[in-house]
């Protein structure tokens, strides 16, 4: 599949892929000089009968049909082929099909591996051997371990305050910056691609071939349905890039004639620190929402001040007449179903409750279960 032209969601103008992303910018909705994603992907494909599969490939690859064609297999760490496993006690609770989407049993314990391959592969498309990323752990350890497969340098751009069990997991190859918290680290990662522009930027909220890979997520979940489309889908949302990317998903089957219906979708945030369910429930369109003060919380992956894939999220949950759950700590806690994934992920077991007004008896649920907890 060929991308090679991409759209500002802001001014609809059209660029090649190679230049767009770097070169066009809309600082009037950057937040604190950072931008947010203005990106849309532009690439067509045909009516098919059914998904293709490389049923004797591995990881991503297997849907190499549908993604970059600058991409390979030889990136790849046998990521995705996740479980779907049905949750027959919660299912019964609810009078509702809940499915639970296991990411945490990817290489390192994240969905972000199924974008890491593209990713790497791009990194080898422009020449570089530097790629630089700021994170709160996870997309560290990710991009790190698949970055030191493909002989590519990692840079991290960390808080101070970041576990030491997800440090220790960068490897003592990466090169690893700390800041006083995400905010200095979003500031610092910025300003040093600039400066060095031998590094690749990785900033994973708007990066396209990422977000590419992100999307076999949706693939799986069609082909494990038997080629079924959920009523619900509903992912915990940080930089909300996993939402956007599994709404491209749909949208490329339902432009393939594979389906005639989009899942309603849910973004998952914690009270106090979700910037996305106070704009959806304001309609608040017109700007990006910034909290002034955000709450702590346990769930790190998705409390936020603010999200970088803002007026993209708002329009899906929109289009797909979906929701935007906030639940708390104590929420989570409430309905802790599965120790073995982390705190975060948890919180769709949260936002299920928070939605069983709206549930119609036999619907279909798949909750994404982000991430595995770290020992």
């Amino acid at each position: 599949m060929e991308i090679s032209v991409v759209s500002c969601d802001i001014c609809g103008r059209s660029f090649p892929l190679s230049t767009g992303p770097s070169n066009h910018f809309h600082p009037e909705y950057d937040i604190d000089g950072t931008p947010i994603n203005i990106w849309t992907p532009v690439y067509p494909l045909s009516k098919q009968k059914y998904l293709s599969v490389l049923d004797d490939e591995k990881g991503v690859w297997k849907f190499k049909n549908y993604l970059p064609d600058f991409f390979d297999g030889t990136f790849s760490l046998n990521e995705g082929n996740t479980p779907l496993r049905y949750l027959k006690d919660v299912s019964l609770k609810y009078s509702v099909n809940v499915l639970l989407k296991d990411e945490s049993k990817n290489p390192t314990g994240s969905f972000k591996d199924r974008g890491m391959p593209l990713l790497m592969a791009d990194v080898k498309r422009t020449g570089k051997i530097f790629v630089a990323i700021p994170s709160t752990g996870n997309a560290a350890v990710s991009l790190t371990t698949y970055a030191q497969h493909n002989y590519i340098q990692p840079i991290v751009f960390i808080p101070k305050t970041t576990p030491k069990v997800k440090i220790k997991k960068l490897g003592k190859n990466a090169k690893i910056i700390f800041d006083r918290d995400i905010i200095e680290s979003w500031n610092h990662f910025f300003s040093y691609c600039k400066q060095h522009q031998e590094v690749y930027n990785a900033f994973l909220a708007d990066n396209i071939p990422y977000q590419q890979g992100l999307k076999t997520l949706v693939f799986e979940v069609f082909l494990q349905l038997g080629n079924r489309v959920p009523d619900w889908i509903i992912i915990p949302c940080g930089s909300g890039g996993n939402i956007v990317s599994q709404y491209f998903a749909f949208k490329d089957l339902e432009q393939m004639g594979l389906i005639k219906k989009l899942p309603k979708f849910v973004s998952v945030q914690i009270t106090g620190a979700d910037p996305i369910t106070v704009g959806f429930n304001n309609k608040i369109v017109d700007r990006v929402v910034v909290l002034e003060d955000m709450a702590e919380s346990k769930a790190e992956g998705i409390a936020s001040d603010t999200c970088f894939n803002y007026f993209k999220i708002i329009n899906i949950l929109n289009e797909t007449k979906g929701r935007a759950v906030s639940v708390s700590d104590e929420e989570i806690d409430k309905v802790r179903n599965s120790d073995h994934l982390e705190f975060s992920s948890l919180s769709v077991f949260a936002a299920l409750e928070r939605l069983k007004l709206y549930l119609k008896k036999d619907d279909q649920v798949v909750l994404i279960g982000t991430a595995k907890e770290k020992k």
